[in-house]
């Protein structure tokens, strides 16, 4: 998941402290509650959707005129991990010799490049930053060491019997520095992909060991 965000501080442009506003770009939009018509866009549209580039300063001018602390969250990854989704990208990652993932699904470029287009072409803008974002669930049900690394539900989280452990890990990358044509960038994202799958790994690593350590002092407690 990845945010970009801006300079503008809520004291300075409000003179009062105020949260940034949240904005998400899916779907042909950017939206901060979902709505009818955002279900409806969902409905017309395929995983590698884009916004034709005659459309994105319409789209985005609300957020470019904005005197406020504007985020607009994207996430590159659209589909959620399932077993049959990660087999089925490795069959076509093999195919064309694309990078093997196991933790992350390939990403998407289109919804990414929509963003840094409209950045480039509003010079100067406020935007300076993207918060590059990882987010790893662990459930380790009933003490066992092997944990449960699948994505809770909303239900999950709210209602869930054994503990849920969220790990965030975020990474603050220039917006200058992103590339802008289309292939340097699809490029670009590929590379982060490819460092959030070596940063899972790790967070999974440390984590397996963590709880190992604490059911082997539990043990020794009990033995005690």
């Amino acid at each position: 998941m990845s945010i970009l965000g801006d300079d503008y501080s809520p004291i300075r442009q409000c003179e009062q402290f105020s949260l940034p506003i949240i904005n998400f770009f899916s779907w042909f939009l950017v939206w901060r509650v979902p709505t009818i018509k955002i279900l409806l866009h969902m409905l017309k549209s395929d995983e590698n959707w884009e916004l034709e580039s005659k459309s994105l300063s319409f789209v985005f001018s609300r957020l470019l005129r904005s005197k406020f602390s504007e985020w607009v969250v994207l996430f590159p990854e659209v589909n959620i991990w399932t077993t049959n989704g990660a087999t089925l990208q490795g069959q076509v990652s093999h195919k064309y010799f694309l990078p093997k993932f196991n933790h992350l699904l390939y990403p998407r470029f289109s919804a990414f490049f929509n963003i840094i287009s409209i950045l480039n072409q509003s010079k100067p803008h406020a935007y300076l930053n993207m918060y590059d974002i990882t987010i790893l669930y662990t459930r380790n049900g009933h003490g066992v060491a092997s944990s449960q690394y699948k994505p809770p539900t909303l239900l999950d989280i709210f209602a869930s019997a054994e503990p849920i452990t969220v790990i965030v890990y975020v990474k603050i990358r220039s917006v200058s520095r992103i590339p802008t044509k289309r292939k340097k960038l699809e490029k670009y994202l590929e590379h982060l992909w490819i460092h959030k799958e070596k940063m899972i790994s790790q967070l999974k690593a440390e984590n397996d060991t963590h709880i190992q350590l604490r059911i082997l002092q539990d043990d020794f407690s009990v033995a005690s």
